[in-house]
């Protein structure tokens, strides 16, 4: 086998992993979604989601795109114990400016955009601050080595603990909204917990590699931050809006939550490969990199749209049979559809633009996007609600997808459709993988569940 080849199937067979744990770590944060959405209802809902959206806002606000540059400089091969002390103390100084500024904040943003929280949960969950950043440290770190079996056991032990937790907090003892955000800080304090202990027995096995540069990790980071902070907004900023200008946003917010939740489950293919792209770009020749954004986009494409066809039947038989107090999420969730599609496509182009040492083009191409969003979300929401709030997401994750693709098609000289159409090739790839798969289920079904060839009492 060629080098290329045997590179590429590195790269499938990475890619096939992280999927096939993100698929698994969804049906866990679907279910933990089910059983607190049916105990809290919209309303309960909206305020849920209202708490936990505050880390993520500090989150993308101040840890100016570092958590990026140790992703790129982590798959340069940048020393692994430099990179764990650089993120033990980079958290422990933005922790502590962030969460001074927000407790400043709170009186106006309890009054303004995060009007569906209760004051005295938005004091608690400040809790997880310096451990959220951590985790996106050393997550950071795990994706630049591409440890990808250590990231599918830390991401789906954290979906098993977080089932768990809300199913005893808010199903058995019905502790309802603060019982859900207990169960969000604790588990966000054993992942941190988890992370370090991860990157450091790595730091171990990997002793040697580049020297930290500061230096190095701020000019990545800065470069990166404007499309890191208007990305954030960009996905979020609908959320905001609904709160700040709807008279009772609690109800709207939680039906407008589970549209997302449901449509995000497509964007689980190209966030699989993307999370592998990056890095895996950063570390091939201009030419090679070229040459594999094509097929990875194109297919990408495909996936996501047979995914988008697959999941319309089965979110609406979902919600009427099992949460029918949210079947008016189901308008949003249909336009919010094609809005996912565009949007995996952008993470696609991003991984490539970023691993080509390029992030300046995706900090102006977030910024043009998240003034279309906010704009949009402003003259939408007050005339369509939430439907309105996924129309300004369909707008603005198109015009993102435009302008990333066109950069992209320049750096990589490939035309728009090569690009984006998917031909042949990529048919063939998606019905072999299909065969592959029921002919895997078909053997393992045959064989009692033992893999074929096993012995009795293997697995």
């Amino acid at each position: 086998m060629s080098a290329p080849a045997e590179r590429g199937g590195i790269f499938a067979r990475r890619v096939t992993a992280v999927f096939s744990t993100k698929v698994v770590a969804f049906a866990l944060s679907l279910t933990t979604t089910i059983v607190i959405s049916r105990i809290l209802g919209p309303d309960g809902k909206g305020s849920y989601v209202a708490v936990t959206a505050l880390p993520g806002l500090l989150g993308a606000i101040g840890v100016f795109g570092l958590p990026n540059a140790v992703n790129y400089f982590s798959a340069r091969g940048t020393s692994i114990r430099g990179l764990l002390g650089a993120g033990i103390l980079l958290t422990a100084i933005l922790s502590t400016i962030l969460i001074s500024l927000i407790w400043v904040s709170l009186p106006w943003l309890e009054t303004n955009v995060l009007r569906a929280a209760p004051d005295d949960l938005l004091h608690a969950i400040l809790i997880v601050v310096p451990a959220a950043l951590m985790s996106t440290f050393g997550m950071a770190v795990l994706y630049g080595r591409q440890q990808v079996r250590t990231y599918s056991t830390i991401l789906i032990g954290q979906g098993v603990i977080t089932l768990t937790l809300s199913t005893l907090l808010v199903a058995v003892f019905r502790f309802g909204v603060p019982g859900a955000v207990a169960s969000s800080i604790t588990v966000t304090w054993l992942l941190a917990l988890v992370d370090v202990v991860a990157v450091g027995r790595l730091s171990r096995r990997e002793p040697s590699g580049k020297p930290v540069s500061f230096r190095g990790l701020a000019g990545y980071g800065f470069r990166l931050y404007p499309a890191s902070i208007t990305g954030y907004f960009n996905y979020r900023i609908d959320t905001y809006i609904i709160q700040a200008i709807m008279l009772a946003p609690k109800g709207p917010l939680g039906l407008y939550s589970m549209a997302v939740t449901m449509a995000e489950l497509i964007f689980y293919v190209p966030d699989s490969v993307s999370i592998i792209f990056l890095p895996r770009i950063a570390g091939l020749s201009q030419n090679e990199a070229d040459a594999l954004l094509g097929r990875v986009s194109r297919l990408t494409v495909l996936l996501t749209c047979l995914a988008a066809a697959a999941l319309i039947p089965t979110a609406w038989i979902g919600i009427h049979l099992v949460l029918p107090r949210f079947v008016d999420c189901l308008p949003a969730f249909y336009v919010l559809l094609p809005a996912v599609i565009s949007l995996s496509l952008t993470k696609v182009m991003t991984s490539y633009i970023a691993g080509r040492g390029r992030p300046g083009p995706i900090s102006l191409g977030a910024t043009i996007t998240v003034v279309v969003n906010i704009v949009a979300n402003l003259v939408l929401i007050p005339h369509f609600g939430i439907v309105g709030a996924a129309m300004a997401s369909l707008m603005s994750y198109t015009t993102s997808a435009a302008m990333l693709l066109w950069v992209a098609s320049r750096l990589s000289h490939r035309s728009l459709l090569t690009l984006v159409v998917p031909g042949r090739e990529e048919a063939r790839v998606v019905v072999a993988g299909a065969r592959r798969g029921l002919a895997r289920a078909r053997g393992l079904a045959s064989s009692g569940g033992r893999k074929p060839g096993a012995q009795a009492g293997e697995p």
